[in-house]
């Protein structure tokens, strides 16, 4: 049994994939465990066996789907800053930089759920407030454009898909 631990951040990336183009979890699976990511046999016994290796708490699919990978209590493996990992949830929208309107309704679903059910700061994370809200993987200071879009711009507006990065066709 996996126990409780402290999650005050919520971190968004992207699959860096084609935009619209369909990524199952076992895809990302397979890509993490290439990269030599691996899950506590604890928690593989008791949440999602067959994932071996995914970083990711969720996945945001182009329909609107939202399969889970780790289970909540389980420290992530989806950014380089360890406290992200230990105190934060993974989410990542398949894509790019252009994600669907179901996707779009999806993150923000998951996003106001994770934050009332863990008591996350619906505000952008930054280092001036420890960082405890939510941010985009780039954020933490990663060589990255991940996850496509500025997260900061996407809560000041409301948790509103950003223009510029709606994907009108998926």
């Amino acid at each position: 049994m996996l126990s409780a631990r402290r999650i005050d951040l919520i971190v968004i990336h992207c699959s860096a994939t084609p935009n619209g183009r369909w990524v199952a979890p076992a895809d990302i699976d397979a890509w993490h465990r290439e990269r030599g990511f691996h899950r506590a046999d604890e928690a593989r016994r008791s949440y999602n066996p067959d994932l071996t290796a995914i970083g990711y708490h969720w996945l945001i699919l182009p329909n609107g789907g939202r399969p889970s990978g780790r289970h909540p209590f389980e420290i992530g493996a989806h950014a380089r800053d360890r406290r992200a990992n230990h105190r934060g949830l993974g989410l990542c929208l398949i894509g790019t930089d252009r994600f669907s309107r179901p996707a779009w309704e999806a993150l923000a679903d998951q996003v106001q759920f994770l934050c009332d059910k863990y008591r996350v700061p619906r505000r952008f994370a930054q280092q001036s407030n420890d960082w405890t809200g939510v941010c985009g993987h780039r954020d933490l200071g990663a060589p990255k454009a991940c996850p496509g879009f500025p997260v900061a711009e996407w809560l000041a507006g409301g948790l509103e898909p950003l223009a510029g990065h709606i994907l009108e066709s998926a």
